[in-house]
């Protein structure tokens, strides 16, 4: 199922999977220009939650034209979740970043959280190509699927498998909403300001592939020993898509946790 929801003054796009009695599931997509579509494996998930996935405002199919801000997003996440209940929520690489403060911002909602292939030390990521402001002109999502066509030697492990990665990148709605905000200073880091207070006392699974080159292994493992009681599922022949290179090893990762008592 999917359709436009009206969440804090905008209209989210959002796409539902599995039965609505089971507990609730929130995939976080990262970016932010980008949209849900290449994290749909966890779908694989509804045999065990409700799982929802949604673009985050300024991206794919929900509204563009809006105020961009993580903290705003977390906002959305919470609101998706609804008053008084609560779910687990799964972050991808930026969207890590957005759950975290979704933990932060509104602890009550929360039950379970993973955390994928991101980092709570932006020390550690590693260098990019952030001049967005050369793709502002070039059409909308344009500097963002550049990006994302160029990175393919550093994001997915599996290079034999780069034609399949770009079927899934043709299908991703790319956007530029949050392009000039970007160049202009003006985003707030995705992550809250102390993520290992934040996380500390609440079940949260870091999964991370081995040979990821955009935030290095040893940052996840960094994040697993400073949060107590964390769990760390590192994920073999998998780089930052783990999800694309090493789908049965990541979703058993998370199936487990979500169902261990």
């Amino acid at each position: 199922m999917h359709r436009t929801e009206p969440i804090n003054g905008v209209d989210l796009f959002v796409r539902r999977f599995g039965d609505p009695a089971r507990p609730m599931l929130v995939i976080v997509h990262g970016g932010p220009g980008w949209d849900h579509s290449y994290l749909l494996p966890a779908s694989e998930l509804q045999d065990i939650r409700h799982v929802v996935f949604f673009d985050l405002r300024g991206c794919g199919r929900s509204t563009r034209d809006a105020e961009l801000q993580p903290d705003l997003v977390a906002d959305d996440v919470a609101a998706l979740i609804g008053p008084g209940r609560r779910a687990d929520v799964l972050g991808h690489s930026y969207g890590g970043g957005v759950a975290m403060r979704v933990a932060a911002q509104h602890p009550d909602r929360l039950r379970r959280l993973v955390l994928s292939s991101t980092t709570a030390y932006p020390e550690m990521a590693v260098p990019g190509n952030w001049d967005v402001g050369t793709g502002l002109a070039e059409g909308d999502g344009a500097f963002a699927r550049a990006k994302a066509e160029a990175d393919i030697p550093t994001t997915i492990w599996r290079q034999d498998r780069a034609d399949e990665w770009r079927a899934v990148l043709r299908g991703v709605r790319f956007s530029s909403a949050w392009d000039r905000p970007y160049a202009e200073g003006k985003v707030k880091p995705a992550r809250p300001p102390d993520p290992v207070r934040v996380l500390t006392g609440r079940p949260v699974l870091v999964v991370h592939g081995e040979h990821d080159r955009t935030f290095p292994v040893a940052a996840a493992e960094r994040l697993a020993r400073a949060v107590v009681g964390s769990e760390l599922a590192v994920i073999p022949d998998a780089g930052h898509m783990p999800q694309f290179d090493n789908p049965v090893e990541w979703l058993a990762a998370i199936r487990g946790f979500l169902t261990r008592r």
